[in-house]
């Protein structure tokens, strides 16, 4: 089953580690479709890295470039992994509304907790006890919620959370 123009763009929000890059350039191997990684594009146009970015125009900074970018990427890919953080500016939120198919990646705090561990490229994870994650964790549920078209184990084998996509996007 291909995806029709209808379902596109797909666009993957959820928390640092929960596997949108990882699935989102799976799915998009698998459809034959356009990918794109927003924090690697902002990366790429901003000759830059996310800390650094974090460290030069602070976090508020980064989050009107990550919107300006989204809207870039909108137009020219058809499969978009956002930063955990997307949805802190209320810019990218009314954005993303407006979108049909956004796809929130969940899983449990232990398992974002091992996988970013020590990543220095996470700037809002540095140094964060797994308390403190839970709790960032925590103030974004609602608003990934309130935007979500679906929301998705990411706990699963990659094949497990890409059939249950396309079984739900087929149906949708």
């Amino acid at each position: 089953m291909h995806m029709d123009d209808k379902k596109l763009p797909i666009i993957f929000i959820g928390f640092m580690g929960t596997g949108k890059s990882t699935i989102g350039d799976f799915l998009s191997l698998e459809q034959k479709l356009t990918f794109v990684d927003l924090d690697s594009y902002i990366e790429i146009k901003e000759n830059k890295s996310i800390p650094e970015i974090f460290n030069q125009i602070g976090e508020s900074g980064f989050r009107q470039l990550e919107y300006k970018y989204l809207k870039q990427c909108m137009s020219k890919y058809d499969v978009i992994s956002t930063g955990g953080g997307i949805i802190e500016n209320d810019d990218s939120l009314k954005f993303l509304k407006q979108i049909k198919h956004v796809i929130w990646l969940d899983c449990s705090i232990d398992t974002v907790y091992r996988r970013i561990l020590n990543d220095p490229h996470r700037p809002n994870a540095k140094n964060k006890t797994k308390k403190q994650l839970k709790n960032l964790y925590l103030s974004r549920i609602s608003r990934y919620n309130e935007i979500a078209f679906m929301k998705v184990n990411s706990e699963k084998t990659i094949k497990e959370i890409y059939d249950f996509i396309i079984n739900h996007l087929s149906c949708g």
